[in-house]
C-alpha cells in the first residue's frame, strides 16, 4: 500500500526498520521493527517550537526520576531526531515507544483510583522542573477570558437559532436546550468568580505547574502493575484543577457521571498528594460549564455540510451525557468534609 511505503520511509529516517505497520488512527500507526521493538508513528499539527518545547519539558520529567511517559528517549534507537518531514514545510512526524497495556476501565475502582494517582506523582514531578522558554503555552490566569469567549459563542448561536438563521437542525436543538446552556455557562462564571482562583494561579506561579491537558483512560496505559501517561501535544502550564478535570470528565462522561467514578480519581490523587478546596471548587467550575458544547458551535458554520450533520450527531451525544452532570456538584461540594472526617 501506497501509505506503508512513506511510513517505511518516515521510520527509516528515525533510524530504524518497518517490518509490520498498522493503521491506529488517522496519521497514527504502530510499528514493530524485525528486532521486535514496537513504537508509535504520529503525525503531529503542532509549530516546531512548541514540540521542542515539550520534548525539552519531559527530558527534565525524565532526569527527576519520572519516567512513565511515552516519549522518544534521545539515548535509544529510533530516538532521534525529535520530528521528521516528508517534504521542507509538511506537517512533523514523530517517533514514540508504543506502551503495551490496556486502558483504565472507569467500572473498576481500582483503574480510577490509578488514573488519580499517576496524574497526581506526574503534577510533583512537574514543579521540581524549570519550564520555561519559547513554545510553551501558559493557560494561568486565562481562564476567565476563556470562559467570556466561550459563554459569547452560546449567546451568538443561540439568538441565531431563534430566528432559523442556522437553516439546519441545529435551530430546533438550540431552541431547546439554548437556555438551560446560557444559564450552566452563568453559572460557571459565577462559580468562578467566588471561587479561590486567583489564589490558586498564585500559587501556581510561584511553585511551579505543569499540566498534562488532556488526561482520561485514552492518554493513560496500565501494564505490568504500572501506569503511564501517552499523548503530550497538549502539555502546558495550567491549574492542576484542569487535569483533574479532564480525568474526571473522559472518564465518567459514558457512565452518567456517577459519583463513586469521580471519587475513586480524587481518592487516587490524594493518595499522593493532598487536595484543598480550591481544587475542588475549580474543578466544579469546569463541570458546571458546558464547554464542549461551545466548542462544538464554535466551528459550526464553516463547515461543509456533511460535517456540520456530523457535529449536529457529536452536540446531541454531549447534550445525553451531560445531562446528570449538575447532580455531580453537589456531592462534591462534600468531598472533603468527608474525607477529613473519614
Amino acid at each position: 500500500m501506497k501509505s506503508n511505503l512513506k511510513v517505511k520511509q518516515l521510520a527509516r529516517k528515525f533510524g530504524i526498520e518497518a517490518k509490520e505497520i498498522k493503521k491506529v488512527y488517522y496519521s497514527v500507526y504502530r510499528i514493530v521493527t524485525p528486532d521486535g521493538k514496537t513504537y508509535c508513528l504520529k503525525r503531529m499539527r503542532y509549530a516546531p517550537s512548541q514540540l521542542k518545547w515539550i520534548d525539552r519539558t519531559l527530558a527534565k520529567l525524565r532526569q527527576h526520576g519520572f519516567s512513565r511517559i511515552a516519549w522518544r528517549d534521545r539515548n535509544r534507537s529510533g530516538g532521534k531526531p525529535l520530528y521528521i518531514r516528508r517534504s521542507p514545510n509538511g506537517v512533523p512526524f514523530l517517533l514514540m515507544p508504543w506502551i503495551k497495556g490496556v486502558w483504565p476501565s472507569p467500572k473498576s475502582i481500582g483503574d480510577m483510583k490509578e488514573s488519580g494517582k499517576i496524574l497526581a506523582e506526574f503534577h510533583l514531578a512537574g514543579k521540581e522542573i524549570a519550564i520555561t522558554g519559547s513554545g510553551s503555552r501558559n493557560m494561568i490566569g486565562k481562564w476567565p477570558a476563556l470562559f467570556r469567549q466561550r459563554h459569547n459563542v452560546l449567546l451568538r448561536k443561540v439568538r441565531i437559532a431563534k430566528t432559523n438563521g442556522h437553516g439546519t437542525a441545529l435551530d430546533p436543538l438550540l431552541r431547546k436546550h439554548g437556555a438551560a446552556l446560557i444559564k450552566r455557562s452563568r453559572d460557571a462564571i459565577r462559580l468562578m468568580k467566588n471561587s479561590g482562583y486567583r489564589r490558586a494561579c498564585r500559587n501556581a506561579r510561584e511553585q511551579g505547574s505543569l499540566c498534562h491537558g488532556d488526561g482520561g483512560p485514552t492518554n493513560i496505559i496500565l501494564t505490568g502493575g504500572e501506569s503511564y501517561l501517552i499523548d503530550f501535544e497538549t502539555l502546558r502550564h495550567d491549574l492542576r484543577a484542569y487535569d483533574l478535570f479532564r480525568v474526571v470528565y473522559n472518564s465518567a462522561k459514558d457512565h452518567g457521571f456517577r459519583y463513586p467514578i469521580v471519587k475513586a480519581i480524587l481518592d487516587g490523587y490524594q493518595s499522593v498528594s493532598k487536595l484543598n478546596r480550591d481544587d475542588i471548587d475549580l474543578l466544579k467550575v469546569w463541570l458546571a460549564h458546558p464547554h464542549r458544547v461551545s466548542r462544538i458551535l464554535g466551528k459550526y458554520d464553516k463547515l461543509p455540510y456533511a460535517k456540520k450533520l456530523k457535529k449536529l450527531r457529536e452536540l446531541r451525544l454531549v447534550l445525553s451525557q451531560e445531562r446528570t452532570i449538575l447532580n455531580l456538584l453537589p456531592k462534591l461540594d462534600d468531598y472533603l468534609g468527608k474525607e477529613s472526617s473519614g
